[in-house]
């Protein structure tokens, strides 16, 4: 009875001592949210409610000092929109949360999903694997992909609007099988099929774990039959890509001596191949984290680059004058020869890039990062509290009002003029922003740059990118399948 009386008491003076507390201010909640659930129900539904919420999301924290919070249950979220304290909390606190931890079997020590430990040391040993020396030996590769596209594209000129993503996935799937597996031709079929339809469904296969909030409790997903499916699909594309290492391995010891004696620098060599070179020596890559590796690159290459491309290819359609303008921009460095794009010709494509950007800026194929705060700290009047968590919105942080009032309309020009440019770097947040920013952001822009020059110079687009409708999963991506129309040019 004493006890009783004295588990009241103290209830009663803790809530007391919550309500006379002196409390430090509170960023602003996201309307909607429920007793208990807060806004996890918000998770739910389709694609298209997703990225209603996500946007809806990013321009509340843009209308209110450019931070939000929001309830994941018990768990705060904050919502972080200006450039620099955005760049500030993704520089200062690198671990991500839990919901990163859903892809973590697959990806494992990937630059994605990797713990801090793991990340620092691996990607010190992968940045040169992206440099642009590198990128430039890959080169060729992307002028042959590009011309395979355009002559599947031909089957599409002068009929009705088509799905120019799925004709942009398979190339960039074949690219970047051809620069990270070093896959030839006649072995490309069982990454292009079984591989991607098992990382394809392993996406899905999050995002519906995403929405339903039940199951980011491991003990419910692990009882369920999406943790079945799931196991499935990795061990199908884990096999997939242990082959692929294996026969690598062997081609990599059957030309050991020529590759000794031929120490050209211009010299073709696979992604692959630089990892499992890693892998012999001390402090090197196992082979499962050159798998984990890879697995990382090749799913989130084709996705992302196709994504972007996509966007790119409907707003050029839909402003006629810029797609002009981007034809005597490559006509002038090209001529009218039928060559392939060189090193030297990629600087020149000034305006090209410039168009790259803004469709980057406007749709950055992932809206939304986050981070860990594992310690407090002060963001203004506010507390950002230890043991919750900062989103750092992407979508929004490119739609700052630091890009002008124009901030929400496509002008390629912007990039022309960098004294009209935001003032922080950060502010152009798709590649993400910090120190765990984008490792492949080069090899994109190189690959995107060369594609697009050689389909501008052959057809020209047609599109109305306001017709058709976004939906968000992980990535942005357009839910219709009619999106551009093509002519050849005479």
């Amino acid at each position: 009875m004493v006890l009783a009386v004295l588990v009241i008491a103290c209830c009663v003076v803790f809530a007391v001592w919550r309500l006379v507390r002196p409390r430090s201010p509170s960023p602003a909640v996201y309307p909607g949210a429920l007793p208990l659930l807060g806004h996890l129900f918000q998770l739910a539904g389709d694609n298209f409610s997703f990225w209603e919420f996500t946007k809806n999301l990013n321009r509340f924290s843009l209308k209110n000092d450019d931070i939000c919070q929001i309830r994941l249950g018990p768990h705060r979220c904050y919502v972080l929109s200006d450039p620099a304290e955005s760049l500030m909390i993704a520089n200062t606190y690198l671990e991500k949360p839990y919901l990163y931890d859903f892809a973590k079997e697959m990806f494992s020590c990937g630059l994605v999903t990797a713990t801090v430990s793991t990340w620092k040391p691996h990607r010190k040993l992968l940045n040169p694997s992206f440099s642009v020396a590198v990128l430039n030996t890959f080169l060729p590769e992307f002028n042959s992909q590009a011309r395979n596209l355009l002559s599947v594209l031909s089957q599409e000129v002068g009929k009705p609007a088509f799905d120019i993503q799925l004709y942009l996935v398979n190339s960039l799937m074949k690219t970047v099988c051809r620069t990270s597996l070093g896959q030839e031709k006649e072995k490309q079929d069982l990454i292009d099929k079984d591989y991607a339809f098992a990382t394809k469904s392993m996406f899905a296969l999050y995002v519906e774990r995403l929405q339903k909030f039940w199951l980011h409790i491991p003990f419910i997903f692990n009882l369920s039959p999406l943790k079945t499916k799931h196991d499935e699909l990795m061990n199908i594309a884990k096999d997939i890509m242990v082959k692929v290492m294996n026969y690598r391995k062997l081609k990599l010891k059957a030309t050991y001596l020529d590759d000794i004696q031929d120490s050209t620098k211009d010299k073709f060599k696979p992604l692959v191949d630089q990892l499992l070179e890693l892998g012999d020596k001390q402090d090197g890559f196992t082979d499962d984290e050159i798998r984990a590796h890879l697995d990382t690159v090749v799913s989130a290459a084709y996705d992302t680059t196709s994504t972007v491309m996509t966007y790119t290819l409907m707003l050029v359609g839909t402003y006629p004058k810029v797609q002009e303008r981007i034809y005597e921009e490559i006509t002038s460095i090209l001529g009218n020869e039928d060559r392939d794009v060189t090193r030297d010709d990629l600087p020149d494509f000034v305006y090209l890039e410039a168009v790259v950007k803004e469709a980057l800026r406007l749709y950055p194929p992932v809206p939304t990062v986050a981070r860990n705060i594992t310690s407090d700290i002060q963001i203004r009047n506010y507390t950002l509290s230890a043991g919750s968590s900062c989103l750092i919105p992407v979508y929004g942080i490119n739609r700052h009002p630091s890009w002008g009032p124009d901030a929400d309309e496509f002008n390629p020009d912007r990039w022309l003029h960098p004294d009209t440019l935001p003032d922080k770097p950060s502010a152009f947040a798709s590649f993400s922003i910090g120190k765990r920013n984008c490792i492949g952001r080069k090899y994109a822009m190189m690959v995107m740059k060369t594609t697009l020059a050689h389909i501008f110079r052959r057809y020209r687009v047609i599109s109305d990118i306001n017709s058709v409708p976004t939906s968000c999963d992980i990535m942005i991506k357009p839910a219709s399948s009619q999106q551009i129309t093509i002519e050849i040019r005479t």
